[in-house]
C-alpha cells in the first residue's frame, strides 16, 4: 500500500486532486467525502476545464442544509488522486463557494481501490 498524507481543514480531510478536461487541468484541494455517492466539483472549474451546463449528460440535485440545489452532471477526461487516476468518470457541477470547498470525492471515486484512513499518522494508505 502507498501512503498519502492529508490535512484536516477542522474535522474535514483535505486531499489533492487533479482533474483533467477539454482545455487541460486543474489541481486543486477537495474534501474526502464517504458520505457522497459522487465527485462533486465548483460550476467554475468545470467552466475552466472547458465545459458548461451545454456539455450535461443530466441533471444533478443536492441536498444541503439550505434545502435542494440544482447543477448537472458531465464526464471528464479523468481525476488523478492519492496515486490513482481514473479514465472519463462522471462528475457533478455545483456552485460550492459558499460551502467554502473547492470540490468533493465520494464513493464513485474511492469505491474503485482498497484504502484506509490513519488519523493518528494523517495519511490514507492506497492499494
Amino acid at each position: 500500500m502507498a501512503d498519502h498524507p492529508y490535512r484536516l481543514d477542522g474535522e474535514l480531510i483535505i486531499i489533492s486532486v487533479k482533474l483533467r478536461g477539454k482545455l487541460g487541468s486543474y489541481n486543486g484541494k477537495f474534501v474526502l467525502d464517504t458520505g457522497s455517492s459522487a465527485i462533486i466539483i465548483d460550476h467554475e472549474i468545470a467552466s475552466d476545464l472547458g465545459y458548461s451546463a451545454k456539455d450535461g449528460i443530466g441533471f444533478s440535485t443536492v441536498r444541503s442544509a439550505v434545502g435542494k440545489e440544482k447543477g448537472y452532471r458531465l464526464q471528464i477526461e479523468s481525476i488523478e488522486s492519492l496515486g490513482q487516476k481514473t479514465g472519463s468518470i462522471e462528475v457533478r457541477c455545483h456552485d460550492l463557494k459558499e460551502q467554502g470547498v473547492e470540490g468533493l470525492i465520494g464513493m464513485s471515486f474511492l469505491k474503485q481501490f482498497k484504502w484506509c484512513v490513519d488519523p493518528e499518522k494523517q495519511i490514507i494508505s492506497v492499494k
